[in-house]
């Protein structure tokens, strides 16, 4: 049982004794007083029975036993007055346990007379022990304000006579154990209502002013405003809440709850919640605006705990903090973060989040936004958007290292996939989100489309290495392949060999047909020359009607001049886009690693020159390093290698 337990059966109150002093308050008497009082009732009820009892000597014991246990309990009550005393006495759970034994042992001791042969003497000592013992259980009322140490109080007297009169009922009174439930009735409330108006309001102030400095130095310098109230009344506060509310401390006692509440509509919601939570036996804690003397108001947040929950009124100690900045921040807070769920909604982007496995859990875009391509992939990594079927793309490992750090990161490309449309690109920023403790919660941020970009950068790269008419690769793209192509012969012992093809009339094709035709037979050739090649060949276009054609991975250098008799057959067929019906020239020179040059640059310049060379002999023919090969006017026959 713990300690505090014991207070119910006290028979003192916490402010019946004033702290550190020692004496008892003035309405109640001193123990030493209080004791003689019980001998002298005591002796009385042993003068009122003696003369209706034969076995006097019972009496003689009852009377000796009861002031020998009330001797007991004062010398054990007392505290020790000589210095060289042990202080057995001053130890407060020794103390506790003495003031809680007190009531049952003295009811115990009067009700054990019920027990010691008046009840049984005849009709006389029976009422005589009924008046007693029902006298010193309304005497009780005026020497203890605990209710549950009053009920064990009157259990002890009463419950001995209740047993007899239930067991051997007087016969002038056989419903005399009726009426004894009713009188220990009638004692309660009797104890209720001197309980209640004990101890008024005054003298609970006189009580806290002479409580010793220490105390109201620890009051007066403490950052909380306590104020100690019953019902809507203050008693008592400290320095703090006065000058809080910015008003006298003398002015405050006596003043009423109600007048520091900014309206009567919010005391009588916190009147009503904190009642209810004294009711409970919990506290009370609420935020509310409280006014002070001056008109203006603030924010304060109160806490209320009952001190003394058997009195009606209860009297409840409030903490109060002014925590008007701390609000003020809340809300300005709450202000930004409205404001910015508003830009996020109103935005093109979308905000995102992840939790702490890197999973998309929550996506945000404009309402009018239609494109729930982000929606469908949730639960999902980013790194996991690649095609259904298809492999991650590289840059993927380095958007993934990314996240796993779990660091900021901002300008990150995603590929999107877009069903059977064209794949979205995102740009990614974002950073850690973290809680209180510090442990990683997921990363959030935005992603803006910027697919159209990436289209455009991609089409200025193309153009950088293509065409623009044909879609052909251009020097440069030729030049890289050509390279490679060189540097995987050299590794494997392979041939590559490189064709130089010039239309000898195309400017005759402008001439009859303009610059519209001219471009419609530039694509027409390309397409020709792209059938006459493998896959792993390159067709590409160096000017207005030259092309170069490199042919990779060969076995033998004669391979190349048979793929250039085939393109010079395939040529010579006249053109839809020609209006003329003469079959178009060319002229073909023909260059092979490592027999003619084992450069990039020196190839192209030995193929080019065996193309003029080619076209200075009249064209329609090849050149190589055996020497011209005329042309035909017929189709060859020949297949690509």
């Amino acid at each position: 049982m713990k300690l505090g337990t014991f207070s119910l059966l006290s028979q003192e109150s916490p402010r019946s004794s004033a702290a550190g002093t020692g004496t008892s308050a003035t309405w109640r008497p001193s123990r030493p007083l209080l004791h003689l009082g019980i001998q002298f009732a005591a002796v009385v009820a042993v003068l009122a029975l003696w003369p209706h009892m034969d076995g006097r000597s019972q009496l003689l014991a009852w009377w000796l036993g009861l002031a020998a246990s009330q001797m007991l309990m004062l010398g054990l009550s007392l505290p020790a007055t000589s210095p060289g005393t042990p202080h057995r006495h001053d130890d407060v759970p020794l103390r506790s346990y003495f003031s809680s034994a007190g009531p049952i042992v003295g009811g115990a001791a009067w009700g054990a007379l019920a027990l010691v042969g008046p009840y049984d003497a005849n009709p006389q000592s029976q009422a005589i022990l009924c008046v007693i013992l029902c006298s010193v259980t309304l005497a009780g009322t005026g020497l203890s304000r605990s209710l549950s140490a009053y009920m064990a109080f009157i259990a002890s007297v009463l419950l001995p006579l209740f047993i007899l009169l239930v067991a051997s009922p007087p016969a002038m009174a056989p419903g005399a154990a009726f009426w004894l439930l009713a009188f220990t009735a009638f004692a309660l409330i009797v104890h209720g209502l001197h309980a209640g108006r004990e101890c008024p309001p005054k003298e609970s102030l006189a009580a806290f002013e002479t409580a010793p400095m220490p105390h109201q130095a620890m009051l007066d310098n403490a950052r909380a405003a306590i104020v100690l109230s019953r019902g809507n009344r203050v008693e008592l506060c400290n320095r703090r809440f006065a000058e809080m509310m910015r008003v006298d401390e003398r002015d405050i006692a006596g003043s009423r709850l109600l007048d520091g509440f900014e309206s009567r509509t919010a005391w009588h919601h916190h009147a009503r919640a904190a009642d209810a939570a004294i009711r409970r036996g919990s506290t009370y804690h609420g935020s509310t605006r409280l006014r002070r003397r001056d008109g203006s108001v603030f924010w304060a947040e109160i806490t209320g705990q009952a001190i003394d929950t058997e009195s009606r009124p209860p009297q409840v100690v409030w903490v109060a903090f002014d925590v008007t900045e701390r609000m003020m921040d809340s809300a300005r807070e709450e202000l930004l973060a409205s404001q910015l769920r508003a830009l996020i909604a109103r935005s093109a982007d979308w905000y995102w989040q992840t939790d702490p496995q890197h999973r998309l859990m929550h996506v945000t875009h404009e309402p009018a936004r239609q494109d729930d391509t982000l929606m469908v992939n949730l639960g999902r990594k980013w790194w996991q958007f690649h095609r259904s079927g298809g492999q991650a793309r590289p840059d993927q490992s380095e958007l993934r290292a990314a996240f796993e750090d779990c660091n900021g990161f901002r300008n990150l490309l995603v590929e999107l996939p877009n069903g059977k449309k064209p794949p979205l690109w995102l740009s990614l920023c974002g950073t850690p989100r973290f809680n209180e403790h510090g442990a990683f919660l997921g990363h959030h941020g935005t992603a803006i489309d910027v697919t159209e970009q990436v289209r455009s950068t991609e089409r200025i790269r193309h153009l950088a290495y293509h065409d623009a008419l044909t879609g052909l690769p251009n020097r440069r793209l030729l030049t890289d392949r050509l390279t490679l192509a060189i540097a995987r012969a050299q590794r494997y012992t392979e041939r590559v060999g490189l064709l130089f093809v010039d239309l000898d009339d195309f400017r005759r094709i402008n001439d009859l047909g303009g610059h519209a035709a001219g471009d419609q037979a530039l694509l027409e050739i390309a397409d020709r020359l792209r059938t006459c090649v493998r896959a792993c060949d390159t067709v590409a276009r160096l000017g207005s009607d030259e092309f170069v054609i490199l042919l990779a991975e060969l076995d033998e250098a004669g391979d190349a001049n048979r793929v250039a008799a085939k393109i010079l057959s395939t040529l010579h067929e006249p053109l839809a886009a020609h209006t003329a019906c003469h079959p178009v020239s060319t002229s073909i020179g023909v260059a092979t690693f490592p027999e003619d040059a084992t450069s990039a640059e020196d190839l192209i310049k030995i193929a080019d020159t065996r193309m003029y060379r080619a076209k200075r002999r009249g064209g329609q023919r090849i050149e190589g390093r055996d020497g011209a090969h005329p042309g035909v006017v017929s189709r060859v026959e020949t297949q690509p290698v």
